[in-house]
């Protein structure tokens, strides 16, 4: 029987090819990226990865090598459900949630790929075989660029196969927002899906004049209008704002999913393998929606959420996000007439260019 006899992590910092603003995060020129391989002593591997704001990789580290790499070592890596819980019951008390569940997430993410490889299949057949093509979305990051420079990034997302964007809200009036949505709604038309992300921008009270505001734009979602642990407020947004809601980026574990979406607070669960814990805690996430009735929608890391969310019955969109690593990689995610197709690669697919990585390490 196979065990698992190595675990290397490694911390890069990548710079953006330019200066992007969100207005939970500010302006970004670069983020941590920590990667984690695996190998059993059969000679299979496996990789994950997990991406930061610039100077947080260096606290995932320390707990993969530390913790993580010690519960890993000589277990069968084809018991990856008894490894995540291993991990979370050893590491939960210091924190349910980021930064544990991001740790976490880098090493269950390296070991499915480790046993897709292992059995030569895709990661999304591994996860069930639902259907490799998947509606996607171009999630620009965009709330400082002026609004010709807005329009323009769209263009470039049409033109790149897009059928759906997704644009930022948050500036510091909402006048402005409905200024620069209505331009957009404009230049590309009622045929193109339209979402807006928030990003934590309001309050409540805010939030809900806003969204009453936003109906005329005929938007897919507005995501995280508020703070993401207010599943109360987010059931009032929904029950009386006019205007679909996502949300899910920002919350680390599936209890809390559960209080989100029992409390009737989403139309669009979002959760993020990368700070959710995994793949394993994903799919569970989005069979929690599915029995909510309830579709499931997916942020970053587009390259391997397209095999989770192909797996997926319930899968609504996959965001192809602004954090791609498509310069290091040697088949980059295509998106055609708004479709993404998971790869029959084996496992996620992902080839790294590692000299090109090697030039941004940092340990």
């Amino acid at each position: 029987m196979a065990k698992i006899d190595k675990i290397e992590t490694t911390l890069y910092r990548l710079p953006l090819p330019e200066k992007i603003e969100a207005a939970s995060s500010g302006v970004l020129t670069d983020i941590d990226m920590v990667m984690v391989r695996v190998w059993d002593s059969d000679g299979a591997q496996g990789c994950g990865y997990n991406p930061l704001f610039s100077g947080q990789g260096s606290a995932l580290v320390e707990i993969i090598n530390n913790v993580c790499a010690e519960i890993v070592l000589q277990e069968d890596p084809s018991r990856i459900e008894w490894i995540w819980h291993k991990m979370w019951r050893r590491l939960h008390y210091a924190g349910r949630g980021a930064p544990v569940s991001f740790a976490i997430a880098a090493v269950d993410t390296a070991l499915w790929d480790l046993k897709a490889n292992s059995l030569n299949l895709p990661l999304w057949r591994l996860l069930g075989g639902f259907n490799p093509e998947v509606k996607a979305y171009a999630g620009n990051i965009d709330l400082n660029f002026p609004v010709d420079k807005l329009l323009a990034g769209a263009d470039r997302s049409l033109n790149d196969g897009h059928r759906s964007i997704k644009m930022r809200l948050g500036k510091p009036s909402l006048k402005e927002d409905l200024s620069r949505v209505e331009a957009m709604r404009n230049h590309i038309g009622s045929d193109v899906e339209l979402m807006a992300d928030a990003n934590e921008a309001w309050r409540p009270d805010q939030a809900l004049r806003a969204l009453r505001a936003l109906r005329e734009f005929d938007l897919v979602w507005v995501e995280e209008p508020i703070q993401p642990d207010n599943f109360v407020a987010y059931a009032h947004l929904r029950n009386n704002g006019g205007v679909p809601l996502s949300a899910g980026e920002n919350l680390h574990t599936l209890a809390e999913f559960a209080a989100l979406i029992s409390a009737g607070g989403i139309d669009f669960p979002e959760p993020d393998l990368a700070t959710c814990g995994g793949i394993t805690p994903w799919m569970k996430i989005g069979h929690l929606a599915d029995a909510h009735g309830l579709p499931v929608t997916s942020h970053g890391l587009h390259d391997i959420h397209v095999h989770l969310l192909a797996a997926s019955p319930n899968n609504a969109y996959l965001e192809v996000h602004g954090f791609g690593m498509n310069p290091y990689i040697e088949h980059p995610l295509a998106v055609k007439n708004g479709i993404a197709t998971a790869p029959d690669r084996p496992g996620h697919g992902m080839a790294f260019n590692w000299s090109l990585l090697e030039k941004f390490r940092l340990n």
